[in-house]
């Protein structure tokens, strides 16, 4: 009877502890487990987090990912180009706000395990209070894998289901990052704005965090912007110091440095500078600072602040790219003496050759350290070469860095690339003008009345060859009379130099002598496309009136027997002087000059297209109104952030016809229904100033 008792109960305790685990495993109900289950899916998190912290240490204290030179006057430039094409401005990469990025192998582990233990939670259809904790870990995993869309998701889901949740801040700035990632700036905006209006006590960290996404997401979006992302980076700095806030201050410097704002750029890089607690980023405030000091011509103190990075070994990793500054600071100032008219001879026989002996010592210096340092180098040595007349010494600097990649931006890279083949070109085109100049010299000597060409170069050359032959027996005014032996070896001798003169540059025995007016008129039609090329490249270096004078000096060219390439180049030369006229604002000369291209070439291609793009009808289909209307269906249909790119796009693309100036109208006027006043400004000041017809 005992033992049966002993096995009834047992059997009770066997089936309840099979149904508890059968509950537990089933439906997924018990208190305990969910707790569990987050507590290790929040412990994931965590680990990967501090993996995440610990590498991003470890990248601060390596030079080469953390603190690289930030090039600030080709950001300056890349700025100026991006806002004279209007392309959209790319995300400006602040130091202190880097992105996240996945850590891969064993970490990225700990993040599937966190999502996959919170959706567990999330699974089950019978809500607990542990699901909003579930929510959001899972959104700040997905965050991390850089999954945007999948944390949108979740975070939205948060916000909907609890109001007043307890991560409101963090979600807000989380979501905000994640609209940003997938090009929902307006979004992001407002959930930002939406957070900074109510106060959060004792998050001080994140505050400063959600300042500088703001900020971050005002230098990505618009050029007028700007100002407010350096209040936003100010607000940021609240309640922190050290390094963090070096770099807030490091960041506003090159905000202000790439909005022309010398001086204020000056303060704010000599705070990062007195305030960094990081000695190498220190070294690269002070080249910051020095630059702008620079840029405000005080360049004795810049020289002397780019002299102390050079020569203090902490700052090591700074002092090649300082030691380019400082040369380059040393040309400016030279140039900046003479009011940069540097073709005097006092700058080009006593102040040139001690520039150029230095920009020489980085190239031989930095060969095997720095690529970049050897191409900017080279790339101020052409142009110091271009400008000072000496176009085959700068034609060999071009040719070898055409193709670079070196430059900090790929705005900067196309204009040094531009400049450099319009450098190459302009030394070819000098040098062919020398040789035609050498051979109208030759025609005007060979051109004497009662003589044909051939005859009088036949002449000169026996004339030559009896002078050769004599020696100093030979006489001006004495006829001879030669032998068959001595007439042999006379004409021999004129072989000989016609030989010499058929490998010196200048064949006049390939000339068809038979008709020399067209001779003539090749020499004249090269001598023109020489002039036009030369202009084309004085544009590319914004020498405006010398390639104007350049266009003048092609068209001056006079044709006995005008053809169809001839009359094909003097229009290309009315077309590009009628461009650059409209570039230039001057709107009397460019419509005469239509005027002209249209009467006396009004059957070739560039007065069409000069009515085309200048004035006249325009064609409803054609590419450009085609593409208006797309994006202004896309404006009507979506927001003005969403419409704006292929807007811009219309301007770069179709700069010269009238759906560029509609384009711009059509950014202000949606900036000014979204209320965003300050933006509405820039574009209709930008449309006044560039389409002032």
């Amino acid at each position: 009877m005992t033992r049966r008792k002993s096995d009834i109960v047992l059997y009770w305790r066997v089936a309840l502890i099979a149904s508890v685990f059968l509950v537990s495993c089933s439906t997924f109900h018990n208190v305990t487990t969910y707790f569990n289950v987050l507590y290790l899916a929040q412990k994931h998190l965590d680990i990967y987090e501090e993996q995440l912290s610990a590498e991003s240490s470890t990248q601060n204290a390596a030079i080469a990912t953390a603190y690289t030179h930030h090039w600030l006057e080709e950001e300056y430039q890349t700025y100026l180009i991006r806002r004279k094409h209007g392309v959209p401005i790319v995300a400006f990469n602040l130091v202190s706000k880097p992105k996240v990025a996945l850590i891969k192998g064993a970490a990225s582990q700990h993040l599937d395990s966190a999502i996959i233990l919170g959706s567990k939670i999330l699974a089950d259809k019978k809500p607990t209070k542990y699901v909003e904790d579930a929510l959001f870990i899972v959104g700040k995993a997905l965050f991390y894998k850089n999954d945007y869309e999948g944390s949108k998701r979740k975070f939205y889901e948060l916000l909907y289901r609890y109001p007043d949740t307890k991560y409101s801040d963090q979600t807000g700035m989380l979501l905000a990052e994640s609209l940003v990632e997938t090009g929902q700036t307006d979004s992001a905006t407002a959930s930002l704005e939406t957070i900074l209006k109510h106060q959060t006590s004792g998050e001080t960290r994140l505050r400063s965090d959600i300042h500088k996404t703001f900020a971050d997401l005002l230098v990505s979006s618009s050029y007028d912007t700007y100002d407010r992302a350096t209040e936003e980076l100010l607000f940021a700095e609240e309640g922190i110091s050290g390094l963090a806030y070096a770099q807030l201050e490091f960041d506003r410097g090159r905000l202000f440095f790439v909005s022309g704002k010398w001086s204020k750029a000056e303060q704010a890089f000599r705070n990062a500078v007195t305030t960094s607690t990081d000695i190498t980023f220190q070294g690269e405030a002070m080249s910051a600072l020095a630059e702008s000091l620079r840029r405000q011509n005080k360049f004795d103190e810049a020289k002397k602040t780019f002299s102390e990075v050079v020569s203090k070994t902490r700052y090591t990793p700074t002092a090649p790219s300082s030691q380019y500054e400082l040369t380059y600071t040393a040309d400016l100032e030279a140039r900046t003496k003479v009011q940069n008219v540097i073709r005097t001879s006092e700058f080009v026989s006593i102040t040139m050759p001690t520039i150029k002996s230095a920009y020489a010592a980085l190239d031989t210096t930095f060969r095997n350290v720095s690529q970049a340092i050897m191409a900017r180098s080279r790339f101020r040595q052409a142009e110091l070469f271009r400008e000072t007349g000496q176009y085959d010494s700068a034609a060999r600097l071009a040719n070898i860095i055409i193709g670079t990649k070196d430059f900090s931006t790929p705005e900067m890279n196309d204009f040094v690339n531009d400049r450099m083949r319009a450098l190459t070109r302009f030394a070819e085109w000098k040098y062919q003008l020398t040789r035609i100049d050498t051979l109208e010299k030759l025609l005007r000597k060979l051109r004497r009345p009662g003589n044909t060409m051939m005859e009088t170069v036949l002449a000169e050359l026996r004339n030559d060859a009896i002078r050769e032959f004599l020696g100093a027996k030979w006489s001006p005014t004495q006829n001879y009379t030669f032998t068959p032996e001595e007439e042999t070896k006379i004409n021999s001798i004129i072989e000989k130099t016609k030989k010499q003169k058929q490998t010196s540059g200048i064949n006049v025995f390939s000339i068809n002598f038979a008709d020399t007016t067209r001779f003539i008129d090749s020499v004249h039609r090269i001598e023109a496309k020489a002039h036009f090329e030369i202009g084309r490249a004085l544009e590319s270096f914004d020498e405006y009136t010398d390639a104007i004078n350049e266009y003048k000096s092609s068209l001056a060219n006079v044709y006995s027997h005008p053809d169809t390439a001839t009359t094909r180049l003097q229009a290309q030369v009315l077309f590009s002087w009628v461009q650059l006229d409209h570039e230039l604002g001057r709107n009397e000369e460019r419509d005469s000059l239509i005027a002209i291209l249209s009467h006396n070439f009004g059957e070739t291609i560039y007065a069409q297209q000069a009515g085309l793009e200048y004035g006249g009808k325009r064609d409803k289909d054609s590419p450009g109104e085609v593409a208006f209307r797309s994006a202004s269906a896309g404006l009507r249909s979506s927001n003005i952030e969403s419409a704006k790119p292929s807007l811009l796009a219309i301007v770069f693309t179709y700069p010269r016809e009238d759906v560029a100036a509609r384009s711009i109208y059509a950014i202000g006027l949606g900036y000014e229904d979204a209320k965003q006043n300050d933006s509405a400004l820039y574009y209709y000041s930008r449309l006044t100033k560039e389409y002032p017809f």
